[in-house]
């Protein structure tokens, strides 16, 4: 590469905003871990698919293992956000349908970081389990909200939606598995299963009339 191209990459480089550098490598690790790099996977690879410096990955997240927990926690939050209700979905049923449609689609989308990091544990558990529950506690609120339920909500009722989650995401795994299995009878079904367990958390937690 000439000398005034590499002057320019390294002003470019400095110029960028500590948030952008930081986002630069959980970006680069997202896509490359996706892409399927291996687990050992060098921090100055990933470094050079940032185009930041080697040292501000330790810098930022202590060590490649703290960048892939940042990485898992970035794409989570996004679910996050994907998950959230559309105008045009007037009614409860509406909202329900759009959370589990939105949640599917992705999952589907990011299927290969899901796959290696949640499911193969390939880089490691620290941090990973953490990053789950807290996106598991949002997304129950998320749908408890979405529901109009009480807040807080009764313990049986809590429980029963941590339970529905599990059944969600069992679900989308035997969706993206299995060739013959329709989107929308599958999102009916899981919002089906939603009011039916919540109908009967409800009606127990009242007690005997």
């Amino acid at each position: 590469m000439p000398s005034n191209d590499v002057d320019d990459a390294e002003q470019s480089r400095r110029a960028r905003p500590r948030r952008d550098r930081r986002q630069a490598l959980i970006d680069a690790a997202i896509e490359m871990i996706s892409e399927g790099a291996s687990a050992d996977i060098s921090a100055a690879a990933i470094s050079r698919r940032a185009g930041v410096a080697h040292g501000l990955l330790f810098y930022y997240f202590t060590d490649k293992q703290g960048l892939v927990q940042a990485a898992l926690a970035d794409v989570l939050g996004k679910l996050s956000d994907a998950q959230g209700p559309q105008s045009e979905e007037r009614t409860v049923r509406a909202r329900l349908e759009g959370f589990v449609r939105r949640h599917i689609e992705f999952l589907r989308d990011h299927r290969a970081l899901y796959l290696r990091v949640v499911r193969e544990e390939e880089f490691g558990e620290a941090g990973v389990e953490s990053a789950l529950w807290q996106a598991r506690a949002e997304g129950e609120r998320q749908v408890a909200a979405l529901a109009e339920l009480p807040d807080p909500l009764p313990p049986l009722v809590a429980v029963a939606i941590s339970g529905w989650t599990g059944f969600l995401d069992r679900t989308a795994d035997a969706f993206f598995e299995t060739a013959d299995l329709d989107l929308d009878e599958s999102v009916a079904l899981i919002v089906d299963a939603f009011e039916a367990v919540i109908d009967s958390a409800t009606r127990r937690g009242a007690g005997p009339r």
